[in-house]
């Protein structure tokens, strides 16, 4: 099973129209100090922050416990200008884990946190990048080469999402797939066969170390040249 943890900043919205329309460099700069920070702490207990929107942060938080929670919360409170809570739970897949999490996050208490279920965790991850990316972008431009990794993402996101999993892109070539614990080789080898595209496959009880595991397979890859996939695992 994997663990997923919701942080809202609740009210985050309605601030925003409070300081003003020459607004979104300031927006912009909040975010992404409550994101790196919240990334430092959480990777400390050996999480991931998943940048999908920054008003909700969601990590990947497997085997990570309360008291590493509650500093990540009050990491988050000393930052945001809003109130903050969490919600944790568990799932097996991730995104059963956190439709679980967010089943709670409205009757947490603003400054609390919710850590929910029991079971045996761990986390399932691919790293896929796009071979060539630098030739491609010096050929056709850094906004089309970005539309290009949007169409990749899309594509490997319709596959990971019909079957639990969660598709994220970290930017450059680079997209995070965060996979159910069933079947995820078979829906590596889908999501890689239509572009150029190579996988590191990782299983470990945290998500840092998955992701660890997972740039040392794709590292391997490059190295070799003679494989599309690698997997490794810290079990």
């Amino acid at each position: 099973m994997i663990r997923i943890s919701i942080i809202e900043q609740i009210g985050y919205r309605e601030w925003t129209e409070t300081i003003g329309t020459d607004r979104e460099w300031k927006i912009q700069e909040i975010q992404a100090r409550i994101y790196q920070e919240t990334q430092r702490i959480a990777s400390r207990f050996g999480g991931f922050v998943l940048p999908l929107r920054y008003d909700y942060m969601t990590i990947l938080s497997s085997n990570l416990n309360e008291d590493n929670e509650r500093e990540i919360l009050e990491v988050v409170s000393s930052l945001s200008p809003v109130a903050v809570r969490l919600s944790s739970d568990i799932g097996n897949t991730p995104l059963e884990a956190e439709n679980n999490a967010w089943s709670h996050i409205s009757k947490i208490e603003p400054g609390k946190l919710g850590h929910f279920g029991n079971g045996n965790e761990f986390v399932v991850v691919s790293h896929i990048d796009l071979n060539g990316l630098t030739p491609i972008t010096q050929k056709i431009g850094t906004f089309r080469t970005y539309g290009k990794m949007l169409q990749i993402l899309e594509k490997i996101n319709y596959i990971a999402e019909e079957n639990g999993g969660i598709a994220q892109y970290l930017g450059g070539d680079n997209i995070l797939v965060i996979l159910p614990d069933s079947n995820y080789e078979d829906l590596v080898v889908k999501m890689i066969s239509t572009d150029d595209l190579k996988a590191g496959i990782a299983i470990a009880n945290k998500a840092r170390e998955a992701m660890k595991l997972a740039a040392e397979a794709l590292h391997e890859i490059r190295i070799t040249r003679n494989k599309r996939i690698v997997k490794k695992s810290f079990l």
